[in-house]
């Protein structure tokens, strides 16, 4: 899929078209989180005002901080949970889909983005993991098949685990063990983010939750 057009109009102003299927969908769930920008419905592209815009890559380079961290998972969390109450949902995340306009991380990609049934994603067709999955997506092998949409609570889980102690939970698209993550979030244990993780991964995908309390 075309990777999204960010395009800086004058020194503070930019434009971003996004491209795929649902991408109006995905316009108005970042409205949500960012709600100082204009939506041009006919030409399908936002314009907002900001000082930076970096992809999550670059942003890693040197923005690791908890209290960073912090404003990512609500960022994205109100997203996601905004694409929910419209019908849609994510089953998983690639490095290349998140943005950071100034201190705002957003979802900027439709490539993993599907319509929720009864709170399931149906796979009709083979798709490419991605590479903030879960379980579930991984295991995937029959088609058609059905799958909570709380699938994507995982591969927030893991994201966040890379952001914040850079590691990455599926080396080799292996599913570690609860002693295993658990030996990993160390460093954070008892703050506020080391819960929001330990729901997100929960084994029990009915039991999973995006709470940050």
């Amino acid at each position: 899929m075309k990777k999204p057009d960010i395009v800086q109009i004058s020194d503070f102003t930019y434009s971003l078209k996004i491209h795929g299927d649902y991408v109006s969908v995905l316009y108005q769930s970042i409205k949500k989180v960012m709600k100082s920008i204009h939506y041009d419905e006919e030409k399908s592209v936002i314009f907002f005002s900001a000082e930076n815009v970096l992809s999550f890559k670059e942003y890693l380079l040197e923005h690791r901080t908890y209290k960073k961290c912090i404003k990512m998972i609500d960022d994205l969390t109100k997203q996601m949970i905004n694409l929910k109450k419209m019908g849609y949902g994510f089953y998983g995340f690639d490095i290349n889909d998140i943005l950071t306009i100034d201190n705002t991380f957003i979802f900027c990609s439709t490539e993993n983005l599907l319509p929720v049934i009864e709170d399931n994603i149906i796979f009709y067709f083979p798709i490419k993991t991605p590479y903030f999955s879960s379980p579930e997506i991984m295991k995937l092998t029959n088609l058609p098949s059905e799958i909570n949409y709380k699938c994507s609570f995982y591969s927030l889980g893991v994201l966040v685990v890379f952001y914040l102690l850079n590691n990455y939970l599926l080396v080799g698209n292996e599913i570690k063990s609860v002693e295993e993550i658990e030996n990993i979030l160390l460093p954070l244990n008892n703050t506020k983010i080391y819960w929001f993780i330990k729901r997100c991964l929960e084994e029990n995908i009915d039991k999973r939750v995006l709470l940050l309390i």
